[in-house]
């Protein structure tokens, strides 16, 4: 056991390696419990020791003092406010609203923390009797008492070569059994189930005669064979119980309509690539802008009903922006698993609020609109939130963006770099690159397919599948925001 100290913004920064154990998520702190520990923050008051259990390699089970980290994470997130007496003794009701020098308290703030390393299950519950009432049973060795066949299949997919050779985490405490049942809760009962024990436990009992023949178990196994071939052995990717789940879950969800031979690598390396944006993403911190990132681990985070949904759609987003190829043959019930018309009347409502709140500001400098405020402009606002579908509903999307983010402003701002990647998508789509010298026409039509390109994964519309549209809409929509709210901050 070694002692320690770590600073709040370090594990902020780090949220991502701290696994919060099921036994501990069912108490859940009411919002003046929580505002007394954050205030108790604020005095510099010390916390009581947290106990973290090592599980890989810089990875940690939270297993006495999740509520407070819970806590802290939502404050530091600005999920949390603080009470009425607080934020005014303190001078802000958020954590964003925080003078700078309160924030900077906050962010050195260390907590004091036992880190165990090289216990066995046995001398786990032993120390925990010892410390306080005892170490309770957490979800998975309870489950591991239901008799049933889907019980045992769980039990052997847990033994899977992907589990001795692909995941960074150990088997303590029935962890690889853990992930198996989260995972054939879902693909029984659908992504909306809940994952708690009770939850399980009566998927379980109801799946007692559960044959290994079924859908569920081949679908189940054949995700195992492709993931355990699409990572290299020892790799550190699959670090945490929620990561892995949630791919097992993805890869299930697309082969029920998609054929995945011969993507093994594409998967490897996406998983790969996610893992470590999402690493950098949470390292960020207060920074952070990748809204589906966040989405994500703040799923992890609370454990909400709804976190395997959230987890699932992110995953599929970012892999068909990852890999825009798999858009080509999926099928249309795997991209709606993505969610993207969801995700683009989100941002584009976000846009509208946007969009006001910049003509306030410029208005009270300059008496005017930056965005003009017509009823087309109103038809455009809306139009931009329906997913585009096919070639003649992106058309009609080009347009509207163009009306609203090149014509609208006019020459009274310099043109951010969304606003002109619109004018190139349209100046393609309206063949106004025909004109000029032969070599001038190639270089512009070089330009504008380079655009279409960095947002929809293809050279041009006209050969794009369909489901490409709402992959650059959404792309580009989060750009557009991305500049909006930079010239808010900068008219502010």
């Amino acid at each position: 056991m070694r002692s320690d100290k770590r600073e709040l913004d370090k594990i902020f920064k780090r949220r991502d390696r701290y696994e919060i154990p099921d036994w501990q998520r069912d108490e859940v702190w009411d919002v003046p419990r929580k505002q007394k520990l954050i205030d108790s923050i604020l005095r510099g008051w010390r916390l009581p020791k947290f106990y973290f259990v090592v599980t890989g390699p810089q990875t940690y089970e939270v297993v006495d003092g999740q509520q407070r980290l819970s806590t802290i994470f939502e404050f530091l997130s600005g999920e949390l406010t603080l009470s009425e007496q607080t934020a005014e003794e303190f001078g802000g009701a958020t954590y964003a609203e925080l003078p700078a020098d309160i924030s900077d308290q906050v962010d050195d703030f260390e907590i004091d923390f036992d880190e165990i390393s090289d216990a066995s299950d046995d001398e786990l519950m032993d120390f925990f009797q010892r410390l306080q009432s005892g170490l309770q049973l957490n979800s998975s060795e309870k489950l591991n008492a239901v008799p049933g066949k889907l019980k045992d299949f769980c039990k052997k997919s847990a033994k899977h070569k992907f589990f001795k050779d692909c995941v960074a985490f150990s088997d303590r405490r029935y962890a690889h059994f853990d992930v198996m049942a989260k995972v054939a809760t879902l693909e029984v009962e659908g992504p909306g189930t809940g994952l708690r024990y009770q939850d399980v436990k009566q998927v379980f009992e109801s799946n007692a005669g559960f044959s290994e023949q079924s859908q569920v178990a081949k679908r189940i196994k054949a995700a195992l064979d492709l993931l355990a071939g699409a990572v290299p052995v020892g790799s550190k990717t699959f670090r945490s119980r929620s990561i892995t789940q949630s791919f097992i879950t993805m890869v299930c969800h697309l082969q029920k309509t998609t054929s995945l031979k011969g993507k093994e690598q594409t998967i490897g390396a996406f998983a790969e690539h996610f893992v470590k944006s999402l690493a950098a993403e949470v390292e960020k911190g207060q920074d952070a802008t990748d809204v589906d990132l966040i989405a994500f681990q703040k799923s992890v985070n609370a454990n909400v009903k709804a976190g395997p949904i959230v987890r699932q759609q992110v995953l599929l987003r970012k892999l068909f922006q990852f890999a825009p190829d798999f858009l080509d043959a999926v099928d249309p019930q795997a991209l709606a698993g993505a969610n993207f018309s969801g995700e683009i009347a989100s941002v584009a409502k976000a846009i509208r609020a946007d969009i006001q709140a910049i003509n306030e500001a410029y208005a009270g400098t300059h008496g005017s609109d930056l965005f003009k405020a017509t009823s087309k402009t109103a038809e455009a606002q809306a139009v931009i939130g329906e997913p585009a579908t096919n070639y003649d509903a992106y058309k009609t999307l080009v347009d509207n963006m163009y009306f609203l983010f090149w014509e609208g402003p006019g020459p009274k701002i310099d043109r951010p770099a969304s606003f002109k990647d619109v004018n190139a998508l349209r100046t393609e789509l309206q063949h106004d690159t025909d004109h000029g010298n032969a070599k001038d026409v190639a270089k512009k039509k070089m330009k504008n397919a380079s655009v279409f390109q960095k947002y929809a994964g293809t050279a041009s519309p006209l050969v794009a599948a369909p489901a490409r549209f709402q992959v650059l809409q959404l792309n580009l929509l989060r750009e557009i925001r991305n500049d909006l709210q930079a010239m808010l901050a900068e008219l502010a």
